[in-house]
């Protein structure tokens, strides 16, 4: 399922950057009075966090997502950024619209953009239980 050029474990590394940043959007970007942008945004955000928790690569509490799962949540996060302004109904208000529409689209991106070669999730996965094997 390889894809471009971006590697994996950046890729894993930038999850929860991309969360936080979507759950402080409203504060940031002045539009926390738009109930329907905050809590998509905080739900969202949350939701990429999460994912990259739960993920089958190097940077992971719990490895019960697996690589391609990850990849379809993405997208599906990517699809939601991009139409939940018009289906929620706040799509004329320009602040939330315009920073979901293009966050979604930079996750698209991203996405798309990941070379998701699962032998560089597993060899982060072996690095580090060797390393915490050897600690012992």
């Amino acid at each position: 399922m390889e894809r471009g050029p971006l590697p994996l474990n950046v890729h894993a590394a930038l999850e929860p950057l991309i969360g936080a940043v979507l759950i402080a959007a409203p504060w940031i970007f002045g539009f926390s009075d738009v109930d329907e942008a905050t809590i998509s945004c905080i739900v969202l955000g949350v939701i990429v966090i999460l994912t990259g928790l739960m993920t089958d690569w190097r940077v992971s509490l719990m490895r019960v997502i697996p690589i391609r799962t990850h990849f379809m949540a993405d997208l599906t996060v990517a699809l939601l950024l991009i139409v939940l302004p018009f289906v929620l109904g706040f799509g004329d208000e320009g602040g939330p619209t315009r920073f979901m529409v293009i966050a979604g689209v930079l996750e698209a991106i991203a996405a798309l953009s990941t070379r998701w070669d699962p032998r560089e999730a597993r060899e982060g996965h072996v690095a580090h239980r060797h390393r915490g094997s050897t600690a012992h």
